[in-house]
């Protein structure tokens, strides 16, 4: 009996262990397959030989965000930061920068998602491909007060239109409409891009590299 009651106790034991480990296992799986935007990935686009899709997030950036507060699109509390590009069709994607008030890319403070349209793959320069899209759409959302007053101030300096903007809210608005020239880097789990501009394009890399979630 005793022998009996040794073994339920093992096996009760071996079930509850097991079934705590394929909990964790679930945990780590849910949590590794959160993304840090809300822009949901679709279709593909191709770069020479290889194909850029899903989402690419660099890593947490605390120098260069940090340098930057207070000017341009930066809110003054910022502290670190993440550039996010999502494939959003076979055509398109979103050109994203996540602002965080800490130096762990924790708490966010804004954001900015660029919405670019008619992606056009050229020829190689390089390992590098050379690109062309438009500017189609723009987003921008404020997390702290500080945030949102700033940025109210920069969207009226740049559009010269007010732009009341809520705390926690997305606010759409369009795109220049401008066609970019760039230069991309694409391998089968990284994204590395050029600095985009209107008339003279780029053919080197000056970006953080992205790694596809």
């Amino acid at each position: 009996m005793k022998k009996l009651l040794f073994w339920m106790v093992l096996i009760v034991g071996i079930v509850a262990l097991i079934g705590s480990c394929a909990k964790k296992d679930e945990e780590s799986t849910t949590a590794a397959s959160t993304s840090v935007t809300s822009t949901t990935a679709s279709g593909s686009i191709t770069v020479g030989s290889e194909t850029l899709s899903g989402t690419y997030v660099s890593e947490c950036i605390t120098t260069q965000f940090a340098a930057a507060a207070g000017t341009s699109v930066f809110p003054s509390d910022v502290k670190s930061g993440k550039t996010v590009i999502v494939v959003t069709s076979d055509t398109t994607f979103s050109d994203e920068m996540l602002m965080y008030t800490d130096t762990s890319c924790s708490t966010p403070t804004a954001y900015t998602k660029n919405g670019n349209t008619s992606v056009t793959v050229g020829v190689a320069s390089g390992s590098n491909y050379l690109v062309t899209y438009t500017s189609s759409t723009y987003k921008v959302q404020a997390d702290t007060t500080v945030a949102e007053t700033h940025l109210e101030a920069f969207l009226l300096a740049a559009t010269g239109s007010a732009v009341d903007l809520t705390v926690g809210t997305e606010h759409s608005m369009s795109g220049s409409g401008s066609s970019y020239k760039n230069v991309w880097s694409v391998t089968s789990t990284t994204f590395q891009q050029g600095e985009e501009d209107r008339s003279t394009q780029p053919t080197e890399i000056d970006s953080m590299t992205m790694t596809k979630e």
